[in-house]
């Protein structure tokens, strides 16, 4: 299956930064932008057809990562997913909530760093 790296995030410079980081590391890989959740989710029920791995920030309007993160764990089981949130926030309760999703496989402190990227499961 062809894969796609989606980037969600509201932030235009960290989505630069980072889109910059990740063809460094995966030259061949498609990467996608999105501004917010709402979005993306919208991107994945219209193409499905991809292996994606998303980068997902927590604190976004229209749609947060964590509204997203419910949606795409409840109304698209059948997608293949992998999610790395990367946000700011340094709470752990954020972290300890971030481990109730199944679909979450990691969780890093913005901004992403070519080495979060060698350390990343599943890759």
């Amino acid at each position: 299956m062809m894969k796609q790296i989606l980037l969600i995030d509201d932030d235009a410079i960290i989505n630069y930064l980072h889109s910059h980081i990740l063809r460094s590391k995966f030259p061949t890989i498609p990467i996608i932008v999105f501004e917010n959740g709402l979005k993306a989710l919208e991107y994945l029920n219209n193409n499905g057809t991809f292996s994606y791995l998303i980068f997902l920030d927590i604190n976004m309007p229209i749609m947060s990562g964590w509204e997203f993160l419910e949606a795409v764990s409840t109304e698209n089981t059948d997608l293949d997913l992998q999610i790395h949130l990367v946000t700011s926030s340094i709470d752990p309760a954020d972290k300890l909530k971030a481990k109730q999703y199944p679909l979450v496989f990691s969780y890093l402190v913005k901004p992403l760093r070519v080495k979060d990227l060698t350390h990343l499961p599943h890759l």
